[in-house]
């Protein structure tokens, strides 16, 4: 991996007030990958206690806290965990995508298995479990992190490039050589509203040609039409919610994973990138506020 770093000053930053949930909501599904039911249970949270999953179906009930430290695999998705007593949590990026849209700061999720519902593939119904257990402010403050400092990361055909900006902005190039996709490109800035309609509901995507081979390594066990576009090798299975349904998704799993470093502004621009991409940016990040004293 190519990994050039400009600027002096790392970063700035703004503040606000810490939010969490104003009340205890549920919802249950399967797995995408495991197969498995799960059900998951948000909570209001103290200020200061950040986005923390609790194992319920495990002895002790073991809690992960959602941040970058404890990241332990990207392979189709992200994953935290404890690394040294093999526990961890599944496919976590929409839910955390959804966190970001409602600028949760902290929240008690409790899991009785090891990955998240998939539900319909996106985080819409993630959004619409938020609005219903409503938002609560706290009387403390969150800071939010804004870069001052060019990040470009290359590996092969990727890159991921992180710029300063006054709004939360990201730029992505899809390319595939198929002909439902071929190059998709997004330019979005970050609100709320427009995540919420146009980002949240684009679901994540699949080949049928893959299907065998995922299921063979533990994979796309519970994946089927309800839960994912599906693509064969002339078109698409079954009918897209946006034209660029495959690159919004895209943003969608890039907000979501880089919302283990908290709230930041910045621009990206990213190319053909995916969950290893992004945890590799977010370490960045992360050394970023490490180094001018404002880690977690």
């Amino acid at each position: 991996m190519c990994l050039l770093i400009e600027g002096m000053n790392a970063l700035s930053e703004q503040l606000r007030e810490q939010k969490t949930i104003n009340r205890e909501v549920n919802i249950c599904g399967i797995g995408l990958h495991c197969g498995q039911k799960v059900k998951l249970v948000l909570k209001p949270a103290p200020v200061d206690s950040g986005i923390v999953f609790k194992r319920t179906d495990l002895k002790g009930q073991p809690e992960i806290k959602a941040v970058v430290d404890n990241v332990t695999s990207t392979r189709r998705s992200t994953t935290i965990g404890h690394r040294d007593i093999s526990i961890r949590v599944q496919t976590i990026e929409h839910l955390m995508a959804a966190l970001r849209a409602f600028n949760i700061d902290n929240l008690m999720i409790e899991i009785n298995n090891e990955e998240l519902p998939a539900l319909d593939g996106s985080a819409k119904l993630y959004g619409e479990l938020l609005t219903k257990a409503g938002i609560k402010g706290q009387k403390k403050t969150k800071k939010i992190f804004k870069i001052k400092q060019s990040i470009h990361l290359k590996e092969k055909d990727t890159y991921l490039g992180l710029f300063p900006s006054d709004v939360f902005k990201i730029n992505y190039l899809l390319k595939y050589n198929h002909p439902i996709i071929g190059t998709e490109y997004l330019e979005y800035i970050f609100d709320k509203d427009s995540f919420v309609k146009e980002i949240m509901p684009a679901r994540t995507f699949g080949f049928k040609s893959e299907v065998e081979d995922l299921k063979k390594r533990g994979l796309a066990l519970g994946g089927s039409l309800q839960n994912a576009v599906l693509l064969n090798k002339d078109g698409v299975v079954n009918e897209l919610r946006f034209d660029d349904e495959f690159v919004r998704h895209k943003v969608l799993d890039m907000v979501g994973d880089l919302y283990l470093n908290g709230p930041i502004i910045c621009e990206i621009i990213g190319i053909k990138t995916g969950h290893s991409n992004n945890y590799e940016l977010n370490r960045h990040i992360q050394a970023l506020k490490i180094k001018n004293g404002w880690g977690e």
